[in-house]
C-alpha cells in the first residue's frame, strides 16, 4: 500500500512538474504575462487563440475525421493495387496482340509471294493456250472477260496474236478503250 501511495505521489508530483515548467515557458516567451492570461489560454477563452486541448465532443469528431481518412486511403491503396495490376495484363495483352500482329503481317507476306508466283504462272500459262489459240476464238472468249483481265493477258502474247485477238473482240467501244488502255501501259505484263 505504501508503494502505491509513492508512485501516485511520484506522478502527481510529476505532472505538477510539467506543469510549472509549461507556465515558466509561457512566461519567458511572452506569450502570457499573467496567471489568469494562462488559465484563459489553455481553457481556449483568449479571443484568436486555440486551446492545445479538445474538448470531449471534438475529440470524438477528430477521432471520426481520422478514422473516414483511414478508410479513403485503404481504398485508394486497393484501388491503385488494382489499377496496377490491370496495367500490368494490359501490357501483356499488347504485347500478344503485337507479337501476333508481327506474325500475321510476316505469313501476309509470306502468302502475297505465294500468292505473286502462281499468278505469275497462271499468267504463264494463259499466254501459252491463247497464243496456241486460233485468235476469233481467243477474242470470244475474251468478249466475256473483264477488262483488266484482258489487259493483263494480251500484253503478254505475241505482237501480232495480241493485235488479232483485239482486232476480233465484238464492241467497238471496248476495242478502243482497250488499245488506248494498253498504249497508257495498264497492262499488267510485258510491255
Amino acid at each position: 500500500m505504501k508503494k502505491l501511495a509513492l508512485v501516485l505521489l511520484l506522478l502527481i508530483g510529476m505532472g505538477l512538474s510539467f506543469s510549472a515548467i509549461g507556465l515558466v515557458m509561457l512566461f519567458a516567451t511572452g506569450v502570457v504575462e499573467n496567471v489568469d492570461e494562462a488559465r484563459a489560454l489553455l481553457l481556449g477563452e483568449i479571443p484568436g487563440s486555440q486551446s492545445a486541448f479538445l474538448r470531449a465532443g471534438e475529440v470524438s469528431e477528430e477521432q471520426d475525421a481520422l478514422m473516414l481518412l483511414q478508410q479513403q486511403k485503404e481504398e485508394l491503396q486497393g484501388d491503385l493495387q488494382r489499377l496496377v495490376d490491370e496495367q500490368k495484363v494490359l501490357v501483356q495483352v499488347r504485347d500478344s496482340l503485337s507479337t501476333e500482329v508481327k506474325g500475321l503481317i510476316r505469313q501476309g507476306e509470306s502468302g502475297s509471294e505465294d500468292e505473286s508466283k502462281l499468278r505469275s504462272e497462271r499468267l504463264e500459262q494463259l499466254t501459252t493456250l491463247y497464243g496456241a489459240m486460233r485468235p476469233a476464238d481467243a477474242a470470244t472468249i475474251m468478249d466475256q472477260m473483264s477488262d483488266q483481265m484482258v489487259l493483263e493477258i494480251l500484253p503478254t502474247l505475241d505482237e501480232r496474236q495480241a493485235a488479232r485477238i483485239l482486232n476480233g473482240l465484238a464492241n467497238d467501244e471496248r476495242k478502243a478503250s482497250l488499245s488506248a488502255q494498253l498504249l497508257e501501259g495498264k497492262g499488267g505484263g510485258k510491255q
